[in-house]
């Protein structure tokens, strides 16, 4: 046999071999440890507007843009720009926050 054949090996001595059985929330916890410190960039998405090229460079300090947003409708969560849920504003001491008010459920699932 040559040095570049595979060898075919025996594997049968650990078929009986016992296992340690681990449980779907230990192997899921496990999974997502690996996960944990992994940083995403979240966002909270006030609102949007159009505006001409010569409107912006007219734009100084104190200037107002005007949003198409409403203030009574939810603001968009967002993860790494994909969509995940929507929230409204609230002020806590002198910074703003979001409260989730509502989940995305599209091809996978965010446990609470």
């Amino acid at each position: 046999m040559s040095e570049k054949e595979p060898k075919n090996l025996d594997l049968s001595k650990f078929e009986n071999v016992e296992r340690p059985k681990e449980t779907q929330q230990e192997n899921q916890s496990g999974t997502l440890g690996l996960l944990m410190d992994v940083e995403l960039e979240l966002s909270a998405i006030l609102g949007s507007t159009d505006m001409t090229l010569k409107k912006i460079l007219e734009l100084t300090k104190g200037s107002i843009i005007e949003l198409e947003n409403k203030t009574a409708e939810p603001i968009d969560l967002l993860v790494n720009g994909k969509p995940i849920g929507k929230g409204e504003v609230v002020i806590i001491e002198d910074n703003f926050g979001l409260r989730i008010t509502d989940t995305v459920n599209e091809g996978f699932k965010i446990h609470e």
